[in-house]
């Protein structure tokens, strides 16, 4: 009797699994997506835009009538961005990019004010940067890489982004970021190796960025979100944490403030 029940209620669990479950996906909101730097260069660039539905085809517009202001706090000076393409930048003023000092980004839209602060960080600089022929490593195979070294500057805390050009080609994919604090590193002299394949006649160029280590938060938020967690217990993808406040509904993106050192070379 048990051999003949226990397929007829093995059959029965799985034809029920197959009832089908709507799934309740909440309508977008338009929220609004601010990336924006300034950097000790002195270039201040802000994109605005906002989301767009899930099962949506539209993709996401920029926001072109918002008032953004730059200030610098200890002085109150403040600097108006204009819109330019797709983008606010700053084509004059009074504020210039000065380590240690914290700036304030105010963003107006739609009678909504938002702000977010942000300190310049002092540059690290990349001492060198060559090419050498390497062994195969994951998916990479044997062939040329790109090395890079700088020393890290002791007791604080810093955060870093690596940018990679390549024949004027930035590896952006989400999955092409470098970045990381320092804890693991503190004030010492690290030798790198950039993931990317490389060929002799190669123009490269990297950009080492030094930021606010609180950054590291949010870029790590974008990549959970991007590729998943780890296991069915992950919870669901939400907003990556922004630091811009002020406004009724949350806001994702982030205003950061780094400092930049650059070097390149063609690969032997």
């Amino acid at each position: 009797m048990i051999r003949r029940l226990l397929p007829i209620g093995i059959s029965y669990l799985l034809t029920a699994c197959l009832h089908p479950i709507d799934v309740d996906v909440l309508a977008d909101t338009g929220e609004l997506v601010i990336e924006a730097y300034y950097n000790d260069l002195d270039s201040a660039v802000v994109k605005i835009s906002r989301t767009a539905p899930y099962f949506g085809e539209a993709r996401p517009s920029w926001v072109q009538d918002a008032e953004v202001v730059l200030e610098e706090l200890s002085t109150g000076q403040r600097d108006t961005l204009r819109w330019q393409d797709s983008c606010y930048v700053r084509v004059g003023g009074t504020i210039r990019p000065t380590t240690g000092q914290t700036y304030r980004l105010w963003v107006r839209v739609e009678g909504e004010l938002l702000y977010a602060t942000s300190k310049l960080p002092p540059k690290v600089t990349l001492d060198t940067l060559f090419a050498l022929w390497r062994p195969a490593q994951g998916p990479l195979p044997e062939g040329l890489r790109l090395i890079g070294a700088a020393r890290d500057p002791g007791s604080q805390a810093n955060a870093y982004r690596v940018r990679f050009w390549r024949n004027d080609t930035l590896q952006n994919r989400l999955q092409d970021w470098i970045y990381s604090d320092d804890r693991y590193i503190d004030g010492n002299f690290i030798v790198f190796e950039f993931p990317f394949e490389i060929q002799s006649g190669d123009t490269v160029a990297v950009e080492l960025m030094t930021l606010p280590v609180e950054v590291v938060r949010f870029y790590d938020q974008l990549v959970r979100n991007a590729f998943g967690g780890s296991g069915g217990f992950t919870p669901p993808p939400d907003n990556a944490y922004s630091n811009f406040t002020g406004g009724k509904r949350r806001v994702w993106g982030y205003f950061v403030t780094y400092a930049s050192d650059k070097r390149g070379l063609r690969v032997p």
